[in-house]
C-alpha cells in the first residue's frame, strides 16, 4: 500500500466548516520510517493510552511531543460561534501529535483525544530542542510539518479569534496587525453583518454595538474593546518572565536585525531572549514583497521572511516575546542589565542588543494627524489591499518600498496614483521596480509633485496633490499610503547609550556595532550609519554576535581573576 493509499484510508484534514484539505498532505502529515522512529527512542519514552482519553488539551502550553505507534489521536476544535465541535484531524500511526505551539509556548488551539488504544513515544518538552540538535534530517521534516500545520490553521481560522468591527476602524487594523505577525489565526466580521440564518452577527455572538471592536476568544469569553495588551493576555500569550534569572543576551526589536542576532545568538548557545511590542517583522513586515534577497529568486513578503526567522529562532531556543517592548536599560551592577518593559516587568541580561527599527515618517500638511489610521497607512500588506479593493489610491514616496507598494496594491485597486517629489526615481529605487512601474497600465507617477490637502469627515474622503510646473489634482481617495521613510525608534533609549543630532544610535569605530555602553550593542536601521536595507540588517544582526561573544568572554574572563584574586 502507498503512502498516499494509507492516508486516503485513515487521515483527514478538516476546516471547521467541514471542508476537506488535502494540501501537501504528505509533508503536513509526515509518516515516519522505522530509523526516524528509532533515531527519537532515546530522547522518548514509551506509554500506553486507552481509547477515549484527552492527550492534548485546548489552551495548554508547555506541551510535549506525541509520536503515535499504534492507534490514532484525533483533533477537534470548536467552530468560530462557539458552538460546534468539528473533527479536524486524525494524527495516524507513524505520524506525531504536535504543531509551532509546542515550540512557542503558545496555547494548543484545540483538543487531541485518543481513538482506541494508542501507543505512543512521548519526548519531554525540555528533551525537545536536544532531538532537534541531534538529528538535524528529522528535524527538517519536523519544523516543515510545524510550518504546514500552521498555514493550515491559517487558512481554516481553527482556534481563530472573531474580531468583531469596521475594518478601516485603526483599532481593529491594530488587533489585527498583532494577530497576522504572529501568525495567529483570526477572522473579521463587520458589524451589520448577518449569519447564514439572517441573524445579526452582533446578536449571535452576543454583543452591543457599543461593544465594538469586539474579540470572540471562546464561548463565554467576549473582549470589549481590548488593547493589543489585553487580548494577548486572554490568549495566554503574555508569560511571566522570571525576574532572577540572567539571560546571556537580551534583543530589543525583532525585526530581520533582531531575528538575525538571535538566531546567530542562540545558535552559539548563548540564553536569548526577545522582545517587540508588536511580533516579528518590523518595519520590513508590512512589505508586500523583497524581490532582491539573497536565495529568494521570486521574491517573498516580509511577513513570510519574519514567520521563517521566527521558527528558525525558535528552533534553537530563543524566548520571542510579545506584545512587550523594552521601555528603559539601566546596568546593574557590574555584570548585567535590568530591563524595564513598558507592562513594568523586569529582565535581567549580561548583554543587549538594540535592533529597534524605526517609526515611519510623517507628511507636514494640515489635518495629517486627523487621518492616520481613518485613511493614512503605512504597510501595504494583504490587510490594507482587502481596504481599497476597486478603488483608486495615493501613495506618496520615491523609495523601494513606496515601489513595491505600488506594483502589489496595482493588482486590486482600480489605480494607484504615485507621487514623487523629485524629478526621476533613478537615485532612489531599484532599477527592475522603476521598469515595472513606468509599464504599469495601473501605475500613474506624478514626478516633483507634493501632497496638498487632505480633506474628510470622520475619514479621509478626498485628496489634493500639485506638481511643480503649477498643475493640480484633486481626486475622491479613502485611502493614502505615506512611505517616504522613518525616523530612529530610539525616544526610549535617551540617557542609556548616545545618540547622534538625528537620533540614530552611536557606535564604537573600533567595535562597530558596540555603544557608547559597554555591553550594549545596536544593529540594523536604528544604528547611525547603517544603510537601511533589509540584507544589510540581516548582516549586521549576524555579524553583531561575535561583538557580543568578544564582550562575554572579557566580562567573564575579569570576573575570574577577581575571584582567583
Amino acid at each position: 500500500m502507498t503512502a498516499e493509499a494509507s492516508w486516503a484510508n485513515i487521515v483527514y484534514l478538516r476546516s471547521p466548516d467541514g471542508s476537506l484539505d488535502t494540501f501537501r498532505l504528505e509533508q503536513t502529515l509526515p509518516l515516519l520510517t522505522d530509523e526516524q522512529i528509532e533515531a527519537i527512542r532515546p530522547f522518548a519514552k514509551e506509554e500506553e493510552i486507552p481509547a477515549g482519553q484527552l492527550v492534548l488539551r485546548e489552551g495548554q502550553t508547555d506541551l510535549d511531543f506525541l509520536v503515535v505507534l499504534s492507534g490514532a489521536i484525533e483533533f477537534s476544535a470548536v467552530d468560530s460561534s462557539g458552538k460546534k465541535t468539528i473533527p479536524i484531524v486524525r494524527i495516524p500511526e507513524r505520524s506525531f501529535a504536535s504543531d509551532l505551539s509546542l515550540l512557542a509556548n503558545t496555547p494548543l488551539a484545540a483538543d487531541g483525544r485518543t481513538t482506541e488504544a494508542t501507543r505512543i513515544l512521548r519526548v519531554r518538552h525540555s528533551d525537545f530542542r536536544r532531538l532537534l540538535s541531534a538529528e538535524p534530517d528529522l528535524a527538517s521534516v519536523i519544523l516543515r510539518s510545524f510550518v504546514l500545520r500552521q498555514s493550515y490553521k491559517l487558512r481554516h481560522d481553527v482556534g481563530a479569534v472573531v474580531l468583531i468591527g469596521k475594518a478601516v476602524d485603526p483599532d481593529i487594523q491594530k488587533l489585527r496587525t498583532f494577530l497576522s505577525r504572529g501568525d495567529y489565526p483570526h477572522k473579521l466580521i463587520e458589524p451589520d453583518a448577518n449569519d447564514e440564518t439572517g441573524t445579526p452577527m452582533l446578536r449571535s455572538y452576543g454583543i452591543h454595538p457599543s461593544d465594538i471592536p469586539a474579540a470572540f476568544i471562546r464561548k463565554g469569553c467576549v473582549l470589549k474593546k481590548p488593547t493589543v495588551f489585553e487580548l494577548a493576555s486572554e490568549l495566554g500569550l503574555v508569560e511571566n518572565l522570571p525576574s532572577d534569572h540572567v539571560y546571556d543576551l537580551a534583543i530589543a526589536g525583532s525585526g530581520p536585525a533582531g531575528l538575525a542576532a538571535a538566531v546567530s545568538g542562540a545558535s552559539e548557545g548563548l540564553d536569548t531572549i526577545v522582545f517587540d511590542a508588536l511580533g516579528p517583522g518590523g518595519q520590513a513586515g508590512s512589505s508586500s514583497r523583497i524581490e532582491n534577497y539573497l536565495g529568494f529568486p521570486t521574491g517573498l513578503s516580509g511577513q513570510e521572511l519574519a514567520s521563517r526567522a521566527a521558527v528558525q529562532a525558535m528552533k534553537f531556543g530563543v524566548r520571542l516575546v510579545s506584545p512587550r517592548a523594552v521601555d528603559r536599560i539601566v546596568r546593574a551592577g557590574k555584570d548585567f542589565f535590568e530591563l524595564t518593559l513598558q507592562d513594568g516587568a523586569k529582565v535581567l541580561a549580561k548583554s543587549v542588543v538594540l535592533a529597534t527599527g524605526a517609526v515611519y515618517r510623517a507628511l507636514d500638511i494640515p489635518e495629517y494627524s486627523r487621518f492616520v489610521g481613518h485613511g493614512i497607512h503605512y504597510a501595504a500588506t494583504v490587510m490594507e489591499a482587502q481596504l481599497c479593493f476597486g478603488e483608486d489610491i495615493v501613495i506618496v514616496g520615491g523609495g523601494n518600498s513606496a515601489g513595491q507598494a505600488a506594483l502589489y496594491l496595482s493588482k486590486t485597486s482600480a489605480q494607484v496614483h504615485l507621487l514623487v517629489r523629485q524629478k526621476n526615481l533613478s537615485s532612489t529605487m531599484s532599477k527592475y521596480l522603476v521598469e515595472r512601474l513606468l509599464t504599469s497600465p495601473k501605475v500613474r507617477i506624478y514626478f516633483d509633485t507634493e501632497l496638498t490637502a487632505l480633506t474628510g469627515h470622520e475619514s479621509l474622503e478626498n485628496v489634493a496633490w500639485r506638481s511643480s510646473d503649477g498643475r493640480s489634482w484633486t481626486k475622491p481617495i479613502r485611502n493614502l499610503f505615506v512611505m517616504i521613510g522613518a525616523v530612529p525608534n530610539t525616544e526610549w533609549s535617551k540617557g542609556c547609550v548616545e545618540l547622534d543630532s538625528n537620533g540614530y544610535i552611536v557606535t564604537n569605530t573600533i567595535s562597530p556595532f558596540e555603544t557608547s555602553q559597554p555591553g550594549v550593542f545596536a544593529v540594523g536601521d536604528v544604528r547611525a550609519g547603517s544603510s537601511k536595507r533589509v540584507a544589510a540588517a540581516v548582516g549586521e544582526g549576524s555579524v553583531v554576535i561575535q561583538n557580543v561573544l568578544h564582550y562575554l568572554a572579557r566580562a567573564s574572563s575579569v570576573e575570574a581573576t577577581k575571584k582567583a584574586v
